[in-house]
């Protein structure tokens, strides 16, 4: 039986990419197939891989002490999450910003 898998949007510079994720993993493993997501220190204390959740919060995983202490820190919105804490339950959207 084949695992089941949620579509991931991601958008960056008006472009638009949808990625399959297996119920219950990382973001982090989104890297591999979209070059827009950057992933650094994976522990929550660079903030290199923020992105915005404009659809499906609900399916993402609770915030970690470490996401929600960074995210506080760097007065982060309401919807903006770090990737490299996440994982997804369910389909998302999710907007990278640039940051060069």
């Amino acid at each position: 039986m084949a695992a089941e898998t949620h579509p991931i949007t991601l958008r960056f510079r008006g472009h638009t990419k949808v990625v399959p994720l297996r119920h219950g993993l990382g973001l982090q493993v989104l890297g591999k197939d979209c070059e827009w997501l950057e992933f650094d220190c994976r522990k929550a204390d660079c903030g290199i891989c923020i992105v915005r959740v404009k659809e499906g919060a609900e399916n993402l995983s609770p915030p970690t002490v470490p996401e929600a202490d960074f995210l506080k820190a760097m007065h982060a919105a309401p919807d903006e999450r770090l990737a490299c804490q996440c994982r997804a339950f369910g389909p998302l959207t999710l907007e990278i910003d640039d940051y060069t």
